[in-house]
């Protein structure tokens, strides 16, 4: 069944990031409606809005979708955490492994809840957390484990903890601020939405053969199932044509009975009789027989397609979600480009107007220093939208070239190149100025060695 899916405004406070986005709605760990955006899983507000600047939750804790048409539990912005924290005084420590830095920690769920609560609202952010199920670098078992998502020592990590669940000691000590300074958020690997991306390819990969598969069988038993009723057609008639000799023999025996040699005359007849109730007993059998084997084959043409109509439905939602996890992609990179200084001149636009081209050798330089690069940003934003643009470039297996482009310098003309070959998910690119063919042989070389 197919996922209930809203348009939703993208606040970071009081600022909009978004406008209107068509996303599904998932279903949070607490019960409550969530939209997944740049590799992070919000609470869905009754406006149809969420706040990226507030809490949030792991993907892969909020796989489950809500069906369409269903009612959306909207979340309250009365209902989440407040920022008063407490403390925590129970027993816990860091582990660390080459995954990174661990919480352990022994508490009741509600405490454990609002514990993670506090350390999210204090700028720690947990990238998952669930019951411990093995024993800790100590040696002994804690309840709860949460994985901090931070770059940080493990001393900086004890620091920082211990100055949220002691936050009257930190205070004194002045400390907590200068260890959350020096704790770098990791960012969100890229590593682990290509694995998610690998597994919705492979799955989907899969439940298309299971597809065809089904498919084929369905075909057979829509084949067996034509000849079945063909069978059952002939024997109809069979049959038929059985009850009306019958009929015809039992008038024949009391025409027979009437007449004074029935003693010798009615034996043939008899016989025939005799012989017909066998076959029409036959053919009856048979009939039951055919009519069973028809039944059970329109039972398993009939389960085929529900299965294909089930795999069919997988499908489709399965490709929903590998195309929600491709824009995730797509909005965690802005979001990540959005958290620097914007890059300035000619690299800055290059790499802001052509997100897919990789400009190779000299190329923005040459672009920097173009009289008129209209011809040439054209021929860019055309190879930016994968079109065959150009021709194969001799010599260079891979490349192609687009020739003759009008550089508006008094000694280039029209002598202005591009040379692009695709290479996987980007395009290399390189802009070069022909002064002479040998000169253009050199450069073609050092292109070679791309």
């Amino acid at each position: 069944m197919a996922s209930e899916q809203v348009f939703v405004r993208v606040l970071n406070g009081d600022a909009t990031v978004e406008e209107a986005i068509r996303r599904p709605v998932r279903l949070t760990p607490d019960g409550y409606a969530g939209i997944a955006y740049a590799g992070a899983v919000y609470p869905l507000f009754a406006d149809r809005s969420v706040d990226i600047s507030g809490p949030s939750w792991e993907i892969a804790d909020c796989r489950r979708f809500l069906f369409s048409g269903s009612e959306i539990p909207y979340s309250s912005k009365q209902s989440l955490p407040a920022n008063q924290f407490g403390g925590f005084d129970g027993e816990w420590t860091v582990e660390t492994s080459s995954f990174g830095h661990y919480l352990v920690f022994n508490a009741p769920e509600r405490v454990a809840t609002e514990l993670v609560d506090a350390l999210e609202s204090a700028g720690v952010s947990i990238q998952r957390w669930d019951v411990s199920h093995r024993p800790s670098s100590d040696g002994k078992f804690y309840d709860w484990f949460a994985r901090l998502r931070f770059t940080g020592s493990r001393a900086e990590a004890i620091s920082l903890l211990a100055g949220i669940f002691s936050p009257a000691q930190a205070d004194e000590a002045g400390s907590r601020s200068d260890v959350v300074s020096a704790v770098a958020l990791a960012p969100t690997p890229l590593e682990e939405l290509g694995a998610q991306l690998e597994q919705l390819l492979g799955q989907v990969a899969d439940l298309r053969e299971r597809v065809v598969a089904a498919e084929a069988e369905s075909a057979v038993l829509r084949e067996r199932l034509t000849a079945a009723k063909s069978r059952e057609s002939e024997l109809s008639g069979e049959r038929d044509r059985l009850l009306e000799y019958q009929k015809a023999l039992h008038d024949q025996i009391a025409e027979l009975r009437r007449s004074s040699d029935e003693a010798a005359a009615t034996k043939p007849t008899l016989a025939g009789q005799s012989e017909a109730e066998g076959i029409l007993q036959a053919a009856f059998a048979e009939s039951a027989e055919l009519r069973e084997q028809l039944t059970a084959a329109q039972a398993q043409a009939a389960d085929a397609q529900s299965r294909v109509d089930t795999l069919e439905s997988d499908v489709f939602g399965l490709q929903q979600h590998l195309d929600e996890i491709v824009e995730l992609e797509r909005e965690r990179r802005r979001a990540s480009q959005t958290r620097l200084a914007p890059r300035r001149g000619v690299i800055g636009f290059l790499d802001t107007a052509f997100a897919r081209l990789t400009f190779v050798l000299d190329t923005v330089e040459v672009i920097a220093n173009l009289e008129n690069p209209a011809a040439v940003i054209r021929a860019l934003v055309q190879i930016d939208k994968r079109p065959n643009l150009g021709k194969d470039l001799k010599g260079l297996r891979g490349w192609r070239e687009v020739p003759k482009l009008a550089t508006g310098n008094p000694d280039g003309g029209s002598m202005g190149r591009i040379y692009y070959k695709p290479d996987g998910s980007r395009v290399l690119v390189s802009v070069h100025l022909k002064r002479s063919d040998r000169e253009q042989e050199r450069y073609l070389k050092r292109l070679r060695a791309v």
